[in-house]
């Protein structure tokens, strides 16, 4: 890690020892180092040019605003690094406006301090806007005090115009400051959101022991792809065969292991060809999407082998199962409903001839 980085990340940690978030307290804390510097600059210009005493207020006020810097690594809120900022500037504002004038002085730096209070979430609503009447009767209080349009130096002069734009282009930078800030937290918030909300959209689709589609988002995705008129689709429902007998000799941990085993198998078998779910108990629906019926027996057959062949170890104990499947090419002419039950009147049938087949 750099320099630059190894900086960054200093001022940006949280000493404390709180676990909290502290995004208010490192605002301040940047917000201070930019104004810290102002005060610098500004001090060192009014000092050359002859400024005194005012040349003191700045770079008091400077020298203020570091120590907090520093001390805010030890606090366990940012309130009292708030309330330094505000009287550091209005006591800068009040001393130097008279000199330089309403529009040269600090005082538009207390804006941000309206906007900081406004920041902070922990505050109730009668708290902020206390602190922005305070913010507000401040401002009125230097308007009043200053003159607003008077100064004791020349307005046209360089003096006059270099500490208007620095003052201009720092306050600016503050501002570009919050907004990040403000920004930052918007836009994680709004992931946070966006991954809460899939999270439970993946959840409410999901089954939770065999972590296959349910039966519900089996049916959104069939209706989707039904949808598109030139895409082929076949239908297969599964069943195992006397999956019951394996829960009443085994018992359900068992008949649990056989599920998850199944359906782990069925997702290797699915990739790139549709979906499977869990359709209900030991039944399983397949989507096939850009397969027609000719297409997806073969396939299917080659899963009942595989499947036939398994061997299942449960506890030491190993043993086969069989499925039985129905394959129904999807017609848009009797719709999605129709495909799953002529499926399942297919699978039924095989259950009938004899289990273990594919029936089409």
């Amino acid at each position: 890690m750099g320099f630059f980085e190894q900086t960054i990340d200093f001022f940006t940690s949280d000493h404390s020892g709180e676990d909290k978030s502290n995004g208010m307290m490192i605002m301040l804390r940047l917000l201070m180092i930019v104004m810290a510097f102002h005060m610098v600059v500004i001090g060192v210009f009014v000092s050359i040019r002859g400024y005194f005493p005012i040349n003191i207020a700045f770079l008091g006020a400077a020298a203020i605003l570091a120590v907090t810097v520093i001390i805010s690594f030890h606090l366990k809120n940012s309130d009292t690094v708030l309330f330094i900022l505000v009287v550091t500037t209005f006591a800068v504002s009040l001393a130097v406006s008279p000199v330089f004038g309403w529009r040269n002085s600090c005082h538009n730096f207390l804006y941000l301090a309206l906007m900081l209070c406004w920041y902070d979430s922990n505050k109730s609503v009668k708290i902020r806007l206390l602190f922005s009447g305070i913010i507000t009767a401040l401002m009125c209080g230097i308007s009043l005090y200053s003159r607003p349009g008077a100064a004791k130096i020349d307005t046209v002069g360089f003096d006059y115009r270099f500490m208007l734009i620095l003052n201009t282009v720092i306050f600016s930078a503050c501002l570009c400051t919050v907004a990040y800030f403000l920004c930052k937290d918007n836009i994680a918030d709004e992931r946070k959101l966006i991954l809460y909300n899939e999270k439970l959209k993946q959840i409410a689709g999901v089954d939770p022991l065999t972590g296959l589609m349910n039966r519900r988002e089996i049916g959104e995705r069939f209706e989707k792809l039904s949808s598109e008129d030139s895409l082929a689709i076949t239908i297969v429902m599964g069943d195992i065969d006397f999956f019951k007998k394996v829960n009443d000799t085994r018992g359900h941990d068992c008949g649990d292991y056989v599920l998850k085993t199944i359906a782990q198998l069925f997702q290797d078998f699915m990739k790139e060809k549709g979906y499977v779910s869990r359709w209900g108990g030991e039944e399983f629906l397949f989507v096939f999407s850009g397969f027609n019926g000719d297409d997806t027996y073969p396939m299917m057959e080659e899963l009942r082998k595989t499947i036939e062949n398994y061997t299942f170890s449960f506890f030491n104990h190993e043993f086969h199962l069989t499925m039985t499947f129905g394959v129904e090419e999807y017609s848009s002419r009797f719709g999605t409903e129709e495909a799953i039950k002529k499926a399942d009147e297919k699978l039924y049938l095989g259950k009938e001839q004899g289990r273990n087949k594919v029936v089409y």
